[in-house]
């Protein structure tokens, strides 16, 4: 069993009984360089390792997990080779921590030991590979070329990923200001027509009734534009608390102009004995809002009613929002692709960025979005947060 899972899950390499460091060269068309930290606790693999890879990669060596970590700070570290059995701590506890800090580095474990456990715990904490030793080079260095290609990958997708984020927060932010000018014009045009009535009859006896209104209406813009600029001014704080409510009514408040414009009602039906989450408020609030969006986007060209039925609750560990429209729904072939990022349903219309930001927003959150079953209408969204309990557990 174990010969037929092991190489399924790790893509091993072929064994070589002994490792030749002259006669290995890279893949045909090989093009990529990069950094490569080796860490063995013992000077001869580690050595061995570097007349290998030293053509190829700019190599930096290491003889225990705690000098490891202190290279990866120090340096742009693209793939670290780590032998599994080393004193004090593990390759595993290695991998562990270097991805606790930074995903995108790619982790390759040596051992002599092909031992299941360990390789379950490979996979589980993120290695690229695992490779039995002795190996043979060709096929070493091509495991280090893919793991670098990875790499790169990876980095090129979570900047795309952020550039996205970036792009669709602009989009949110005139989304604000205009649904701000747009409240504006009601008060301030009872405004208006108080001071035409009052200048056309000056002697008139409700002047002091005209004023009081023109006060309050004064007053109500005040309140819009404070309310506005505190959804902007909120600044990224991944460790606040706060309540997923309490997010939606402020998501609801800026968004009011658009629902209003696109003749759609909310219904809520909100639990109120909601856990609290932890993250950046504004980052959920823009979720949400991609969300409504979407929504009232998917009603856009249909007769009534246009509806939108928002819900959140506790499951288990996490706290639940959904998002439900009465649109036409999304067909069948689409459903594997609305996360992905540019990808769109409304052709010129849509940017392909709203799902694709929900879903980086919520894996920031440890998280999830997943397309949910609506029973024939409409489509539904659900978001699901672990549950932030800021009272740690007494011990007993």
């Amino acid at each position: 069993m174990l010969d037929v899972l092991i190489p399924a899950l790790f893509k091993r390499a072929e064994l070589r009984t002994t490792v030749d460091t002259k006669s290995s060269a890279l893949p045909t068309g090989q093009t990529l360089s990069g950094s490569v930290l080796v860490v063995d606790d013992e000077n001869g693999p580690r050595q061995a390792l570097r007349m290998l890879l030293k053509e190829f990669y700019d190599i930096y060596l290491a003889c225990d997990v705690a000098e490891a970590l202190k290279i990866v700070e120090q340096k742009e570290i693209d793939v670290i080779i780590t032998d599994l059995r080393m004193p004090r701590q593990t390759g595993v506890d290695l991998l562990r921590q270097v991805k606790a800090q930074n995903q995108d580095i790619q982790v390759i474990i040596l051992t002599g030991y092909g031992q299941l456990e360990t390789a379950v715990k490979a996979v589980e904490y993120g290695a690229f590979a695992y490779i039995e030793k002795p190996f043979d080079n060709d096929a070493f260095l091509k495991q280090v070329d893919a793991a670098l290609s990875k790499r790169r990958q990876d980095y090129e997708r979570r900047s795309l990923e952020k550039l996205a984020l970036e792009a669709n927060r602009f989009e949110t932010v005139g989304r604000v200001v205009s649904g701000m000018i747009h409240d504006l014009g009601t008060p301030l045009s009872v405004i208006g027509s108080h001071i035409e009535m009052m200048i056309h009859h000056p002697n008139k006896g409700d002047i002091d009734s005209r004023l009081q209104v023109m006060l309050s209406q004064v007053h109500h813009c005040g309140d819009i534009v404070r309310t506005t600029m505190s959804f902007l001014r909120n600044q990224a704080d991944v460790n606040a608390s706060f309540n997923l409510n309490n997010v939606l009514d402020a998501c609801i408040e800026v968004g009011r102009p658009f629902l209003h414009q696109q003749g759609v009602s909310v219904r809520r039906d909100l639990s109120s004995e909601l856990g609290h989450c932890k993250g950046d408020f504004t980052l959920v609030c823009q979720a949400i809002l991609n969300l409504i969006t979407n929504a009232c986007q998917a009603m856009d060209h249909q007769a009534e009613p246009k509806e939108i039925l928002i819900r959140s609750w506790t499951e288990g560990p996490h706290v639940c929002l959904s998002v439900q429209d009465t649109g036409r729904g999304i067909p069948v072939e689409n459903r594997q692709k609305v996360f992905d990022t540019f990808y769109s349903t409304k052709g010129d219309k849509g940017t392909g960025l709203g799902l694709a930001v929900v879903r980086n927003v919520m894996q920031r959150h440890g998280g999830e979005v997943v397309l949910g079953d609506s029973g024939g209408r409409g489509s539904l969204f659900i978001l699901r947060f672990p549950v932030f309990d800021p009272e740690p557990a007494k011990e007993s």
